[in-house]
């Protein structure tokens, strides 16, 4: 399977415990406080003391390509069937990512309710809040110690008919399979949040405030991990173990960039900063 990237590839290589350390750096608890004022380019989701600098170390290790300059036939040719890519600049979401900042969501459909998952592979247990009161009550950063089947994640399971107004913003990405139909899920989760390993049909993701970690494996080769303990449990028990041809492809998905990910990937996720993210599936 080749590995790197045309425009993408991988820069400014660490060894995998220094990288490690970076990504937990990120979400650290420690540095929570109260939610941004919504200035500049978070959109009012991030978390952190007053004044506190914003992280500005990352690793940069990228095995997925990054493609600005992707066409549908070669979509279809080189990716849509075989692997994973990541594609930039084919939609301009400038005006969903307006009406996504904290401010006016929670001004939209903060009366609304939300259903939650569990952040494990199976999402077995639902729970029904108010989206007002996930947002301002358990949108926090990751509890490294908890597990997965205790930790509430909003990402799917969304009223087509209430969260319409907000669906209608949104340019999804132009390439489609055929015999597939596009259904949205939207979600907004915690930094150091995430779902484990699983796999279904193919799909796209999008960013559209914070940053996500994307673990990626191909139908063939199941990955280690324990389908109760989240994402963040893996990266530090497991990940650092991994030989080289153990590890999975994987990249960090900024806003503005779309992941499209093939039928039956094993994929897992992890959330560096609190995000708001929307992913098309194909179904």
């Amino acid at each position: 399977m080749r590995r790197g990237a045309p425009g993408g590839g991988e820069r400014g290589l660490m060894a995998p415990g220094v990288r490690l350390l970076v990504l937990l750096a990120l979400w650290t608890p420690a540095a929570a406080g109260r939610p941004g004022s919504g200035e500049a380019g978070d959109g009012g989701w991030q978390w952190g003391r007053p004044g506190a600098p914003a992280a500005v170390a990352e690793e940069e290790r990228c095995t997925v390509d990054r493609r600005a300059d992707l066409t549908y036939s070669e979509f279809l040719q080189r990716y849509a069937f075989v692997r994973p890519v990541i594609l930039q600049g084919l939609t301009d979401n400038s005006r969903f990512r307006a009406v996504c900042s904290r401010e006016k969501l929670l001004a939209s459909f903060g009366d609304s309710m939300v259903r939650l998952s569990t952040a494990n592979t199976y999402s077995y247990q639902k729970v029904d809040l108010p989206f007002q009161e996930y947002v301002e009550q358990l949108l926090r950063p990751q509890d490294p110690t908890s597990l997965g089947n205790d930790t509430l994640y909003f990402f799917g399971d969304n009223n087509f008919t209430e969260w319409a107004a907000l669906f209608r913003h949104y340019s999804p990405p132009p390439f489609g399979l055929l015999g597939t139909t596009p259904a949205y899920s939207f979600g907004i989760a915690g930094a150091g949040s995430g779902v484990p390993f699983h796999w279904h049909g193919p799909g796209y993701s999008e960013v559209i405030y914070g940053r996500k970690r994307w673990f990626l494996y191909p139908p063939e080769k199941t990955p280690e991990f324990h389908p109760n303990k989240t994402t963040l449990a893996w990266l530090q028990d497991v990940y650092p173990a991994l030989a080289p041809l153990e590890r999975p492809l994987e990249c960090t998905i900024r806003p503005g960039e779309v992941l499209y990910f093939p039928d039956r990937w094993w994929h897992a996720t992890l959330n560096l900063d609190t995000s708001v993210f929307i992913s098309t599936f194909l179904g």
